[in-house]
């Protein structure tokens, strides 16, 4: 399994566990972009950001949400963070082997987004 793909099916496992019963969409997966070519010249560098959503419209709960995320990346073998509430915005970061993830829910969307990059 590639990178992009372990990440692609890390953050649908993570997104399945936080929400059961919802399936997570995979809103963004551009493939592999060079993000230093147009500066430096990094011909090989490339990195790989995919992005899933899911949530439960009848019943969100972004903190708890977030700190399910946490738990489960966690229980996955992620080192995850939680980031102090900051006007409705709830959020987890994440790194696992030089794979980095970030986690966003607000207090006012039912949406909780899950976004990765691969390691550069």
């Amino acid at each position: 399994m590639g990178e992009r793909e372990f990440l692609r099916s890390e953050l649908v496992a993570v997104a399945e566990a936080v929400v059961p019963g919802q399936r997570p969409v995979v809103t963004g997966d551009p493939g592999p972009v060079n993000p230093g070519v147009l500066f430096d010249g990094r011909g090989p560098a490339v990195v790989s950001r995919v992005t899933v959503q899911t949530g439960n419209p009848q019943a969100p709960d972004p903190a708890a949400e977030v700190e399910a995320a946490a738990e489960a990346l966690r229980a996955r073998g992620w080192t995850a963070d939680l980031v102090p509430e900051e006007n409705g915005h709830y959020r987890v970061t994440a790194e696992r082997d030089g794979y980095d993830v970030a986690v966003h829910a607000w207090a006012t969307d039912w949406r909780i987004t899950f976004t990765g990059e691969t390691p550069l």
